[in-house]
């Protein structure tokens, strides 16, 4: 009985203990076990690894393609057409934009007659210093073109010239009539040598010895105080020779007796050649003429090959 008293009183003071100290230890041991079950259950943060950034590779430069062109061989020129082609040259034309200069001064002989306005302007009539009566005029009629002052162009009234004008000259069709007479003057001067030489190859083939006096070195080109040119001189000073002037004639040469096989001019006759440098707003154009005399007096003047006329 006294043992049973003793384990009673024992279990009596652990449990008592227990009570006193269990609160502590869980909250002691127990925190340690949730984090430990934490770290568990939580995976390793992976490690980062730092990219190193790439070499910057520099661009290369394209090189452009050559697109091959076919070349077109070039036909070498008969003896013939080098002769024609020498004689007749294909003129170097100024380009308009050197002759008008890029539209600073347009020559006067450049100007065209009329213009047309594309806008309307005034023309006030001034009699001593004052105005006494004003007029205007519509777009779509047209007006005497007097002066080009920078982008400006001065006009005048058809009706009375003592009426002018002033308005940008892009309000008219003036640089189109200027273009336009420019393009007409070149497709003339072209189709002209062409025709020029196209006439010289017939008349060549038909008198296949000229070829041969032709194509020789030209020589005897004489100063012009010889006084055989005497007549010459006087024929184109009386403007005989519409195309040339007096003035424009550089050179000469005695030729002397010789037969012509012309249309209109058959025989035997005295002849001088002569060289000109005729002279355009469009730049300066070579020509040669053959002048013919009989008893020292000009009877005609033809082309030194074709031995066609000129008047």
């Amino acid at each position: 009985m006294k043992k049973l008293t003793i384990l009673v009183i024992i279990l009596f003071a652990g449990f008592a203990a227990w009570q006193h100290f269990a609160p502590q230890m869980k909250e002691k041991y127990g925190e340690k076990a949730t984090e430990t079950a934490k770290n568990k259950d939580e995976k390793p943060a992976a490690k980062v690894v730092e990219k190193k950034p790439e070499p910057k590779v520099k661009p290369v430069a394209k090189k452009p393609v050559k697109k091959e062109v076919a070349k077109t061989k070039e036909v070498p020129m008969s003896k013939t057409d080098a002769l024609i082609a020498k004689r007749y040259p294909m003129p170097n034309i100024k380009p308009l934009v050197e002759i008008v200069d890029n539209w600073n001064r347009v020559p006067t002989k450049a100007y065209p007659k009329q213009v047309t306005l594309k806008q309307e302007i005034s023309f006030q009539l001034v009699v001593a210093g004052q105005a006494i009566g004003a007029t205007k005029v519509k777009p779509g009629q047209r007006v005497a073109p007097l002066r080009l002052i920078g982008e400006s162009l001065q006009v005048a009234s058809l009706a009375n010239r003592t009426m002018t004008s002033r308005l940008p000259v892009d309000q008219t069709d003036f640089k189109e009539q200027v273009t336009s007479r420019y393009d007409s003057f070149v497709a003339k001067i072209t189709d002209q040598v062409h025709s020029n030489r196209a006439k010289a190859k017939k008349h060549l083939a038909d008198h296949p010895e000229l070829a041969m006096k032709f194509s020789g070195v030209e020589k005897g080109w004489d100063n012009q105080n010889d006084p055989r040119f005497a007549p010459v001189k006087s024929s184109l000073a009386e403007g005989e020779v519409k195309a040339v002037q007096l003035n424009e004639a550089k050179q000469f040469r005695w030729n002397g007796s010789e037969k012509i096989n012309g249309d209109k001019y058959r025989g035997t006759y005295d002849t001088v050649s002569v060289k000109f440098e005729v002279k355009t707003i469009f730049g300066v154009f070579p020509n040669e003429f053959k002048c013919l005399l009989q008893a020292g007096r000009v009877v005609g003047w033809i082309d030194p090959l074709t031995m066609e006329e000129k008047i």
